[in-house]
């Protein structure tokens, strides 16, 4: 299965008009991970909740492609990991019934409900006495294991995961993330993941789509983007450079707030585009084409 994301535009107020996300298009297929980067405000929680239905577009489309072994297609074969596992969790249930949920929306009952329960409880790493738990009986890391569980209980092809490490220590990030990479050479599950995390994208990206104020500024696979960055901001992010505040107004090139880009003047009167600087890897930079160039912005 594929998840499409094509021309994505979100504008939220009917006054003061604030282009949360603007032209976003992504592919996600099964087998991969996709890591949406960038720093808060960037847009890119606003793609996670409308890959998921949780926020409308106000314009592009989302729609979900069958591969030859895929079986059905459509938003129901697509789950989410919040960002807050421990408020994702309905905080009356047991953890039992929380994990059980997905399984009640698809018909699946009885044994066989439990089965698939006790299978992917034991899958992430937990004792099966926490299904009797409520949520805040339970640790944040044990409660993003649940939230895990959760999303793949009704066998998703492809899993949003929403910053799905930011509230964790680094040790449970990286047994997190182990878990996570575990599972999708498993199960072929597809992953759409959302972080300001470098050491994340790392370790599980297999694409990376860097957003800024809304736009994509660079996308391509992972070893690719993190070994030879073109965009200046994608650059300021990998080499984690303290970058200002993002509500502060583009000068010429998308980042030229943040990386004081030496030629702002072209961005600034026709934007740059998204470009080809490698086989399936595009850069929004005009020096972007040539590597020594965007290594001095």
């Amino acid at each position: 299965m594929e998840l499409v994301l094509a021309d994505i535009e979100v504008v939220y107020g009917k006054r003061r008009r604030n282009h949360a996300v603007r032209g976003v298009s992504l592919r996600v297929r099964r087998g991969e991970t996709l890591a949406v980067v960038g720093e808060s405000g960037s847009g890119k929680t606003t793609i996670a909740k409308v890959a998921a239905g949780l926020q409308p577009a106000t314009s592009g489309t989302v729609s979900w492609r069958a591969g030859d072994d895929d079986g059905a297609a459509g938003p129901q074969r697509v789950h989410m990991v919040f960002q807050h596992p421990v408020q994702s969790l309905d905080p009356s249930w047991r953890i039992r019934r929380s994990v059980h949920e997905p399984l009640r929306h698809l018909g699946v009952a009885g044994d066989e409900a439990d089965r698939r329960v006790h299978r992917l409880i034991a899958e992430v790493g937990l004792d099966p006495e926490i299904l009797d738990r409520y949520p805040r009986d339970v640790s944040g890391g044990q409660a993003q294991r649940v939230a895990v569980a959760r999303a793949l209980v009704a066998d998703p092809q492809i899993v949003i995961l929403d910053e799905p490490t930011a509230s964790l220590d680094q040790t449970v990030r990286g047994r997190i993330l182990a878990l996570l990479g575990d599972l999708q050479r498993r199960t072929g599950v597809g992953y759409l993941m959302i972080t300001h995390d470098i050491s994340s994208v790392r370790r599980l990206a297999t694409r990376i789509a860097v957003m800024y104020r809304g736009l994509i500024v660079e996308s391509g696979p992972a070893p690719a983007v993190l070994a030879a960055p073109r965009h200046p901001y994608t650059q300021a992010l990998i080499s984690a450079v303290p970058v200002a505040d993002p509500r502060v107004a583009w000068d010429g090139v998308v980042a030229a707030p943040r990386t004081s880009c030496p030629v702002p003047g072209p961005c600034h009167q026709h934007g740059p585009g998204l470009h080809e600087v490698g086989p399936d890897h595009v850069a929004g930079c005009t020096k972007a084409d040539d590597p020594q160039k965007a290594a001095t912005t």
